[in-house]
């Protein structure tokens, strides 16, 4: 499968470590797509990742990202972007969990099932990693 197949993987593994960490080399960054992707990218990838992530209008991500001259790095130039601004800790999702099981045992039967199937979804979705 072509490599661009998976540039939504990259760009999500890109923002999560952004986040973590204030400078990032992208030998790093191919470094954890072969571990956490179960494949390898150049460094050449990864630049263009940073690059359409910062700048692509058909994407319209528009990340605020620079490069570090004296740390050989980049960062996110604000702190608190994410690709997905809306997310949940934990114990959000702990909190959420707990108030579903007590609705469900109000409303029964049926809604339980869906009451569950909507905090997975968000799970999924929205739980930061």
């Amino acid at each position: 499968m072509p490599q661009n197949k998976y540039a939504l993987a990259r760009y999500k593994l890109i923002d999560r470590i952004f986040r973590r960490n204030t400078y990032v080399k992208t030998a790093q960054l191919v470094d954890l797509c072969k571990q956490e992707l179960g494949y390898s990218v150049s460094q050449r990838t990864i630049q263009l990742d940073l690059c359409a992530m910062k700048e692509d209008a058909f994407l319209g991500i528009y990340a605020p990202i620079a490069y570090c001259r004296k740390r050989k790095s980049y960062y996110y130039t604000k702190r608190d972007f994410t690709l997905h601004p809306l997310s949940f800790t934990d114990e959000e999702v702990d909190l959420l969990e707990t108030i579903c099981s007590v609705m469900a045992d109000d409303l029964g039967g049926k809604h339980t099932q869906a009451l569950h199937a909507i905090v997975d979804k968000m799970k999924r979705f929205y739980q930061a990693k």
